[in-house]
């Protein structure tokens, strides 16, 4: 994020953890998780200081800030905000980790969880840094960090409380399931658009955690926010911050199952095709009455984060506790296990179950080009069948059965374009039936009947390397090929690969949401009637793909 993002929205704010060595024994379940700070460390010019490491590759050096009004303040939000509940599950997390068989006590979970104060751009997830300690001495460090500008009106704001949230999500990710952050698609991710697995994994369950904080806060900015209001119709109009807004009302009106409608500028017969990809985009009509394809829908961030926040609010989930053995590797020692219901609230509860299945997917082996979290999703099921239909419920409710049958997906549409005519009796019909076979495919799936994926098909990728983009819409610094998945891209996507208009970009579109995917290339040839020469250029630039590295995102 720019600097100029950064004064305009009073963003991306990050927190963490101690500067005292961590230990299991201090983890969650043994009182609140202290927070520390750190700031770059400088050279007589003011200059952030590096310092190389016996691997040779070059780390920023830390130090402990002085303390400051503004530090204070930033500790009391950290320990007195939902902030301080996402620090607990963290630390549970990790010890869980810790905890396995064999495991060694690796750095990145022995180690806190630090802030860097930037003095410059933040808001950022790294890794790997030189501890100056006044104590202690120089140190290398190889464990997370955030760095991130902060200043007293990010405190006020509330935007501390949640992207300190957002970002110690995607570090607990990072201590149960590793490195994630790798996938095919080139473009920014946002909750509003369809990207790859990995990157809608990691992202919506970070997002997940926004309407949490904004749900138990009591900064007043947040609670007016946490309403649907913005400050001004200028805020609610610029991209960051309708995005950030989208993050609580999207997912709490389940809005990005929906496909969204094809920009008008694709009308335009000489229309240019870069802003007619950003139009699609950073568009935000949804259409109430289409549903998005099983893999959109997987690869939406927004989706994924409307998920896990109805998971964690789900009382059947999150009431249904486990035997008091189960909580012990999450726990400090010498915690008492006596009532277990005392040390763990329901919401942990959740989380801790969710963490679990985290755990058995990565021992599994992580596959990022699978959806996690449907993996995660059968992997809970597994460990608590007592529980299966009810979070199988929650999935297949909010994504409205996409995944597992086409059948219901068409049902679903069917009746949503029945209600918006305001034609009671076909409603009424349709809703029914829909609704119906909504129960009988989670009893299914429940019952190990039918797959969760069932209806999920093949990624279909291709190179466009003809049509550049920038890491971000509103750069224009234009270097990056488009990487297109043919199984979910969008009409405007479409268009900018060579050969192709709005008609074609139509006929595909049109053809795979009414089978819901293409099994093959050839497949999507005879159902589009593409040309020779078209289909020919699919089939080079899917051959390119398959040459292409993954994409890592920043």
């Amino acid at each position: 994020m720019s600097r100029f993002d950064k004064h305009i929205l009073s963003l991306f704010v990050l927190i963490v953890l101690t500067l005292c060595p961590f230990h299991p024994a201090s983890a969650a379940g043994a009182g609140a998780v202290p927070v520390g700070i750190l700031v770059p460390a400088t050279d007589a010019q003011g200059h952030a200081l590096q310092a190389t490491a016996p691997d040779g590759k070059p780390y920023p050096v830390f130090r402990p800030p002085q303390d400051s009004p503004l530090i204070e303040h930033v500790r009391e939000v950290m320990q007195n905000s939902f902030a301080q509940q996402v620090l607990k599950l963290d630390r549970y997390a990790r010890n869980l980790v810790l905890r396995e068989p064999g495991r060694a006590a690796e750095p990145r979970l022995t180690e806190p969880m630090y802030l860097l104060l930037s003095g410059e751009e933040g808001g950022f997830a790294r890794f790997g840094f030189w501890l100056e300690d006044p104590r202690a001495g120089r140190r290398l460090v190889m464990a997370g960090y955030v760095d991130l500008v902060v200043d007293e009106g990010d405190v006020n704001s509330g935007g501390v409380e949640e992207i300190f949230s957002h970002e110690l999500g995607h570090l607990i990710l990072k201590s149960l399931l590793g490195d994630i952050t790798s996938g095919p698609s080139r473009k920014m991710h946002q909750s509003m658009t369809v990207t790859d697995y990995p990157t809608a994994f990691d992202e919506g369950y970070a997002e997940h955690f926004q309407p949490l904080v904004r749900d138990a806060t009591d900064n007043a900015n947040s609670r007016v926010l946490s309403k649907g209001a913005t400050a001004t119709d200028l805020d609610r109009l610029w991209l960051s911050r309708l995005d950030q807004q989208l993050r609580t009302d999207g997912v709490k009106r389940n809005l990005f199952i929906h496909r969204k409608a094809s920009p008008a500028a694709a009308l335009q017969p000489d229309t240019d095709r870069y802003q007619l990809f950003l139009d699609g985009e950073t568009s935000v009509d949804f259409l109430s009455d289409e549903l998005k394809n099983a893999q959109e829908m997987m690869a939406s961030e927004g989706v994924i984060a409307t998920l896990f926040y109805r998971f964690v609010n789900d009382g059947r989930l999150r009431n249904q506790y486990r035997e008091a053995g189960f909580y012990q590797p999450f726990l400090a020692p010498g915690v008492s296990m006596a009532d277990i219901k005392n040390v763990i609230s329901p919401y942990e509860n959740v989380n801790l179950k969710l963490f679990a299945a985290m755990l058995k997917v990565a021992g599994q082996s992580v596959n990022t080009h699978q959806p996690l979290i449907i993996e995660i999703v059968d992997a809970y099921a597994s460990l608590f069948p007592e529980e299966a239909e009810a979070m199988y419920g929650v999935f297949l409710q909010t994504t409205h059965g996409v995944t597992a049958s086409q059948e219901l997906a068409t049902a679903f549409e069917g009746a949503t374009i029945a209600g918006r005519r305001g034609d009671i009796e076909a409603f009424r019909q349709r809703s029914g039936a829909a609704f119906a076979l909504l129960k009988a495919t989670t009893q299914q799936v429940a019952q190990g009947k039918l797959a969760l994926r069932a209806n999920l098909g093949p990624e279909l990728w291709v190179l466009n390397s003809s049509f550049k983009i920038a890491p971000a819409v509103w750069e224009r610094d234009r270097s990056l090929p488009l990487t297109i998945n043919l199984n979910t891209a969008s009409e405007a996507e479409l268009m900018t690969l060579p050969g192709v208009d709005l008609g074609i970009a139509r006929r595909i579109v049109a053809e795979r949401h009414a089978r819901g995917f293409f099994r093959n290339l050839d497949e999507l040839r005879a159902a589009a009637a593409l040309s020779p020469a078209l289909s020919q250029s699919l089939a080079e630039m899917s051959a390119q793909m398959q040459q292409a590295q993954e994409y890592t995102r920043q």
